[in-house]
């Protein structure tokens, strides 16, 4: 069975509507398929009556970032009542973070000589969820920089001039929510924060005590020591293993949907929950 568990659609900051990512999962035949927009459910719910219709298995899914030791991660929650009211006023409060952290960036790029981007960001994002990479589009568009990961690099991550810390709810609390609704909670691109073996080993275990069932073990097409290190991870705190290419866009052709390896031997598929 192909599935992904982990993509975006332009209800956050993929670049694809939500029912031209249903069409993609399907000519990439994909069986099941989890929309986890950043910080809404809105594109999920868009299109889950169209997935029905074209027989593709479509899940909810939601992408939060969280606050652990003052660290920045990224929780995965699958399979939510997207009606229960106090995971969305989450996700609500966070969206509104989003907005206050994006103008608070454009303060700090008007100081350095920057015109005002507010306008081009609220045409630019209309119903969808703002970000870091809306201010890089737009850097880009005013030829500041020759592209996203420069824009980052010079002015948005940690440290540079335009950088902005957020304020993400916590992990115990986020992952409270996702469960209460009924969901999964599952770590996304755990090799991607950083950390040392122990840090993530006790960043896991916090997670699990938290009620968060599962891990996201295979993220690219290629079977590699991170995702055999990730497996083994799972067997020992008894977690789900997830699947997600984290796709946003048809142009990132290193990151395409359903374009995974298969799980390795020995763990539980998040799907067996599902």
């Amino acid at each position: 069975m192909k599935v992904d568990f982990h993509c975006h659609t332009r209800a956050s900051d993929g670049t694809l509507p939500p029912q031209e990512l249903v069409d993609l999962a399907i000519e990439k035949q994909v069986d099941w398929l989890a929309i986890t927009d950043h910080d809404t459910t809105a594109g999920y719910e868009q299109v889950k009556d169209y997935a029905a219709q074209q027989g593709l298995r479509l899940s909810s899914g939601v992408e939060v970032s969280v606050l652990w030791q003052n660290r920045t991660i990224h929780i995965v929650g699958l399979n939510m009542d997207v009606s229960n009211q106090p995971f969305q006023a989450m996700l609500s409060d966070i969206r509104d973070l989003r907005w206050q952290r994006v103008a608070q960036i454009n303060e700090k790029l008007m100081k350095r000589g920057h015109p005002c981007m507010m306008a081009r960001l609220k045409e630019m994002v209309g119903e969808g969820v703002a970000g870091r990479p809306h201010v890089a589009q737009i850097l880009v568009e005013r030829q500041y920089v020759s592209g996203i990961s420069q824009a980052f690099d010079k002015f948005l991550k940690t440290g540079r001039s335009a950088f902005v810390n957020a304020q993400w709810p916590a992990l115990e609390d986020a992952v409270k929510l996702i469960v209460d609704a009924g969901g999964i909670a599952v770590v996304a691109h755990p090799g991607q924060y950083k950390l040392t073996s122990r840090k993530l080993n006790l960043m896991l275990e916090a997670f699990s005590h938290a009620g968060g069932q599962g891990l996201e073990v295979v993220t690219s097409p290629n079977r590699t020591s991170e995702s055999v290190g990730m497996a083994d991870r799972a067997k020992r705190y008894g977690f789900y293993a997830s699947m997600g290419s984290d796709f946003h866009s048809p142009e990132h052709r290193w990151r395409n949907l359903g374009w995974l390896a298969e799980l390795p031997d020995g763990v539980t598929p998040i799907y067996e929950a599902l």
